[in-house]
């Protein structure tokens, strides 16, 4: 099952990286009938879209973790790039806190104080700002930008260190970041960083090991190993949610085994989808596919707030939620696809969002 290379382009993880999308858009979609959801509380609950987005946390954005580890290895190992540590940190900072700034200023925080959003009541516009985008403590969906630059530039530094030390105990020490990353500060998404940082890494050691994995793992281990992944993941999310946080040792073992969960998932969906691209060819040619796939990071950084706006409509009518979710879905996906092409009709407009100004694809992970 070796990844095939097409000038830089990997169907497999442009496969994963539009199911990946998809489904954070699909999860925001239901996450008003998510109990601990704390925002918004619909006149009619869903126990199964709570119970559906529960399972879907495990491996939305671990997901996209996983591809930014696994596509910063083929870049920076097997194309070469990312040689010098300044342009390194000046494309990151163009591709992801360019973006962070001025969506949040102009989109996010318009639309939320527009649409009385609980966490920003009694701030003015510039307190909102200053409390809230400038220190990453609560800018909506937009944390992911902020966490994964943090990443990159973590790992950029010491890859040295974590290569020399080895697999094994690089693995070990990273996932007991993750255990504990609750203990860290949420500044700047600094918590959030530690925790995904173990996606990353894992993204990046399976592409460093394919070729020998894709040798070992084939034909009928293959799907053992699909398999064994995709009851894995339920059996450990099942144990996380029956340990209790009731003291330290049973916080440490609920993240443990949420943690493989995650790890369990994230492994699933890459060898299922994987499996499926090499498979069945044509859908590396789908230009529905390559069109989602261009424009995941648009629609990653415009669709959350379309939410509100839809929630302000619907948060105090007796709606069944079988109506709301696929209505939801469909709508913020077509309405960040439209902000999208609006904004790319200009170059500054594209360069505020990270939109490369050439015609190169352009997506989330990279």
């Amino acid at each position: 099952m070796e990844i095939q290379k097409k000038q830089g382009y990997l169907n497999n993880i442009s496969l994963l990286r539009v199911f990946a999308i998809l489904m954070v858009v699909l999860g925001h979609s239901m996450v008003v009938y998510q109990y601990n959801w704390g925002i918004y509380t619909p006149l009619i609950k869903s126990s199964f879209f709570n119970s559906l987005k529960t399972y879907m946390d495990i491996f939305q954005m671990p997901l996209f973790i996983f591809i930014s580890g696994y596509m910063y290895y083929y870049c920076r190992k097997e194309c070469r790039k990312y040689k010098k540590k300044i342009k390194f940190s000046f494309d990151k900072t163009k591709r992801l806190l360019v973006p962070y700034i001025c969506v949040a200023i102009l989109y996010v925080v318009p639309i939320r104080m527009l649409t009385s959003y609980k966490g920003y009541l009694g701030n003015n516009v510039l307190e909102v700002i200053y409390k809230y985008i400038l220190t990453g403590i609560d800018s909506g969906h937009l944390w992911y930008l902020l966490a994964i630059f943090e990443i990159f530039i973590v790992f950029y530094l010491f890859e040295p260190i974590i290569n020399k030390i080895g697999t094994p105990a690089s693995f070990i020490i990273i996932a007991s970041a993750n255990i504990i990353s609750y203990k860290f500060p949420h500044l700047l998404q600094i918590a959030s960083s530690i925790h995904y940082f173990m996606f990353f890494y894992l993204g990046y050691i399976i592409r460093k090991n394919e070729k020998a994995f894709s040798y070992e793992f084939k034909g009928n281990k293959n799907i053992i190993l699909i398999t064994t992944s995709f009851i894995l993941q339920f059996l450990f999310l099942l144990l996380s949610l029956k340990i209790s946080n009731n003291n330290l040792i049973c916080t440490l073992s609920k993240n443990v085994a949420y943690l493989f969960s995650n790890i369990s998932s994230a492994i699933f969906y890459f060898l299922a989808l994987s499996t499926i691209s090499f498979k069945y060819t044509s859908l590396n040619s789908n230009k529905t596919l390559k069109f989602l796939d261009k424009e995941s990071y648009a629609i990653y950084l415009f669709h959350s707030p379309l939410i509100y706006i839809m929630l302000n409509y619907i948060a105090n009518k007796n709606i069944s939620p079988f109506i709301v979710v696929p209505l939801f879905f469909v709508i913020i996906l077509v309405g960040s696809l439209g902000i999208s092409y609006v904004i790319k009709k200009t170059k500054v407009l594209k360069f505020m969002i990270g939109a490369s100004t050439t015609k190169k694809h352009s997506t989330i992970s990279t």
